[in-house]
């Protein structure tokens, strides 16, 4: 049994995938490969390595579909087919249910539907662009949030060329690299002066009170293109709650570009046991020409 203090992941899986176009106008994003595995496939591993049992996905009208054959059941002539021994194992380990976000309303939109699933108790929140290939980060912000409480956020140490594309955390200093949040600023780009920040890398533990912070954010009509952040609730929370980031020092990958999803890619395949060889063999001839 597992330690960790959540059972539930939600994977957000609803976005248009814009900046992965033209791939994404036919194929949802989660389901572009990640070297032999879909996106989706990934983050549904790493979920399960931190001691998630139930994933909820939440969808669009074009992602649905897919989770739904995706997720099927094997079939017999499957069943026997090493190559979807992870995929089974998955379907074996954890139960994978969907709810769908009507419009692209932003990150905190969409998580509130996870409640209308029924998650009802604290959850580990993943953005599926984002690929770590080394340790999870959920598994230290499980640590973090059984010794301090409240809910968590991974961090990772960015210079000021990250200001204009990342969501930045202030707090005060805990111990170890932790921090007390105080506040996020979303894509502060130079009028963040600092030559350093801690820069949210897309994976979270957040209560159930989360929800609420979500629609005193609708209520109050706060939002950028008509979207809903979920920065602005998680700073709402972390007035309410314990909330602290978690910093994480080891490599990881933004596949949400075509330039960083290459990047991803190869990384994945090199992580892959048994494959780095024969990668780095197929890599050689490209990058000596």
């Amino acid at each position: 049994m597992s330690n960790a203090p959540f059972e539930d992941a939600v994977i957000i899986a609803a976005g248009r995938g814009t900046r992965m176009r033209p791939s994404t106008r036919v194929v949802p994003k989660e389901f572009l490969p990640n070297f032999d595995r879909p996106l989706i496939h990934s983050a549904i591993e790493e979920a399960i390595a931190c001691g998630a049992t139930k994933i909820t996905v939440v969808t669009s009208d074009r992602s649905e579909p897919f989770l739904e054959t995706y997720f099927a059941p094997l079939d017999a002539d499957e069943a026997g087919d090493a190559r979807l021994g992870g995929l089974k194992a998955i379907l074996d380990r954890c139960e994978i249910r969907w709810v769908r976000q009507p419009e692209a309303k932003g990150t905190g939109n969409a998580t509130l539907y996870a409640r209308d699933a029924g998650v009802d108790a604290p959850f580990l929140l993943m953005l599926p662009d984002m690929i770590f290939t080394g340790t999870p980060p959920g598994q230290s912000l499980a640590d973090a949030v059984t010794k301090h409480g409240g809910s968590a956020i991974s961090t990772t140490t960015v210079g000021p060329e990250y200001y204009d594309g990342w969501g930045i955390v202030t707090g005060d200093d805990v111990e170890g690299g932790l921090l007390r949040m105080r506040d996020i600023l979303e894509k502060p780009g130079s009028a963040y002066t600092a030559p350093s920040g801690h820069g949210i890398n897309g994976r979270y533990v957040l209560t159930p009170a989360i929800f609420e912070c979500i629609e005193e954010i609708q209520r109050i009509g706060k939002t950028v293109k008509g979207e809903v952040n979920l920065t602005d609730a998680m700073v709402l929370l972390a007035q309410q709650e314990p909330f602290h980031a978690v910093p994480y020092d080891e490599p990881f990958y933004d596949s949400g570009h075509p330039v960083g999803y290459l990047q991803a890619s190869v990384a994945s395949a090199l992580a892959q046991p048994g494959q780095r060889e024969a990668v780095l063999a197929a890599l050689a001839p490209l990058l000596e020409g």
